[in-house]
């Protein structure tokens, strides 16, 4: 395909590359005349292709998790996006030398609408790497006109993907998208300071920000890393004089947006769209002080009496002797997650009668949350990890990083799927018929949709509850935590 076009002069012709370095440029393409001894010439396909969609042809479709970035050489495309009641909409059509694909090659965000072919298309498809190499230089043109077309056409469904937007609406997030900063920090800068007052709200583009505190010792403890998509100074929000809690500093290159806490002053001001972003901040923030957000007001507050010591330094462990097989454990861990599947993991480490189950051990450096790529795990003050479903695209990662085979991947229940559930027998239990009790789901029929991707599990240690039900509900007394130092002998042979 490369043949058919001057390469080198149809690069040069294009507005995204007028101001980028020619040694960049290379990396697209290297004159024969001017290349070194044994250097490969021509078109570099690792990084650059060139392909052909035919009429109708799907070529970038929504949802998925690829991240090439296209640009349109001939013919025209349009993309389409698919809404939560099933209506499909024309977002908009990309002509000779437009392009489109920048939010997924950005921040590994899956695809937000499907782009297909309106005629014979010809497209220049460049890889993630290239890309994100090209855009971290901030004076080159390439960098300037995928910002303003970013914020033009895909911010505002991006902010869709951090949970405080949860309820927002569609108009709301395009004035956020018109208002908010796109801000850049290089490697090992201080982007907050855990004193300073919290003033705005930050979604994560690209990059990696690690926040901690130093402690009592003056020694660095780590709170959590923050990566592509995720968020963070929801605290800013809040009534009174917040401040960011953590230090935080870039470990790469950070592209962000910022969004000043006068922005949501002034775009929400109706009193049903403040209501709604209150309620999904305080969400958030109570998610963060390791409260069950998913219990109810009369529940939270008859159950969270005091304040719980961590639990994420022990480990789950099975006395084989004593377990009779009932599966009690299970059924408790069933009642108090609404989505019905347990995280509850029988399979671990086994020494003698014992068996360490692999229940999360909230690392000090968590190998989970490095590899998330879509903000869904994020990390409580007592330092327990928490998986957002919503955010989660089943991806996988975070169970392939997971040194200790705690997180795996299962089908969450939709609301439907809920609601058909019959009651468990443990609802006669004390403490756990509150949790469990058969309360209405409001089912709204969805559009016919392909196969739901799995979502991301692990044991979460009964998070926000007083107890743990696996271990209230064993009549054995067979499971119980400890500390996994104390297990002596522990850690030869794994069983699954």
């Amino acid at each position: 395909m490369s043949e058919d076009f001057d390469v080198p002069g149809l690069i040069q012709s294009l507005p995204l590359f007028a101001k980028v370095k020619a040694g960049v440029l290379k990396k697209m393409y290297v004159d024969p005349e001017k290349a070194k001894p044994g250097q490969p010439t021509g078109l570099q396909d690792k990084h650059i292709q060139f392909i052909v969609a035919a009429p109708g042809e799907v070529i970038v479709r929504q949802g998925e998790l690829d991240t090439e970035f296209y640009i349109v050489i001939e013919g025209i495309a349009s993309a389409y996006r698919t809404e939560k009641d099933g209506s499909t909409r024309l977002i908009g059509s990309y002509g000779q030398n437009d392009f489109f694909g920048e939010m997924s090659a950005i921040s590994h965000q899956a695809r937000s609408a499907t782009v297909k072919a309106d005629a014979a298309c010809t497209l220049m498809r460049m890889d993630v790497t290239l890309f994100q190499q090209i855009f971290e230089d901030k004076t080159s043109s390439f960098s300037k006109i995928i910002d303003e077309r970013y914020r033009e056409r895909a911010l505002a469904f991006h902010l869709m993907t951090a949970p405080i937007f949860k309820e927002t609406s569609q108009e709301n997030l395009k004035k956020i998208a018109e208002r908010a900063e796109l801000v850049s920090f290089d490697k090992d800068a201080v982007i907050t300071s855990r004193d300073d007052p919290a003033d705005a709200v930050f979604l994560v583009r690209s990059g990696i920000i690690k926040r901690s505190v130093i402690d009592s010792q003056g020694e660095e403890r780590v709170h959590d890393y923050l990566c592509d998509n995720s968020s963070f100074g929801e605290q800013a929000l809040t009534k009174g004089d917040a401040t960011w809690g953590y230090d935080g500093v870039s470990m790469s290159r950070v592209d962000l947006v910022r969004m000043p806490v006068a922005l949501f002053q002034d775009v929400f001001t109706a009193d049903d769209d403040k209501r709604n972003l209150t309620r999904q901040v305080s969400l958030l923030l109570q998610e963060e002080q390791g409260i069950k957000t998913s219990l109810s007001d009369e529940d939270r507050n008859e159950l969270l009496v005091g304040q719980e010591t961590i639990k994420g330094k022990e480990a789950l462990v099975i006395d084989l002797k004593k377990c009779t097989r009932c599966n009690a454990c299970v059924e408790g861990c069933v009642a108090v997650h609404e989505d019905g599947v347990p995280r509850l993991s029988k399979r671990g480490i086994r020494q003698g009668d014992l068996t360490l189950s692999s229940a999360c051990y909230n690392c000090k450096i968590p190998e989970c949350m490095l590899s998330c790529n879509f903000g869904a795990i994020r990390r409580d003050k007592d330092g327990q990890i928490h998986i957002i479903v919503d955010n989660c695209t089943g991806c996988s990662k975070c169970e392939s990083g997971c040194p200790y085979g705690v997180i795996r991947m299962a089908h969450v229940l939709t609301p439907a799927e809920q609601a058909a559930q019959q009651p468990s027998i443990w609802a006669s239990i004390p403490l756990l018929n509150k949790l469990i009790k058969p309360k209405p789901v409001e089912v709204k029929e969805e559009a016919p949709k392909g196969k739901q991707m799995p979502k991301a599990i692990k044991c979460d240690l009964c998070a926000g509850l007083p107890f743990e039900a696996c271990v209230y509900n064993c009549p054995c007394d067979a499971i119980a935590r400890r500390s996994p130092e104390a297990l002596s002998g522990i850690g030869t042979a794994r069983i699954s």
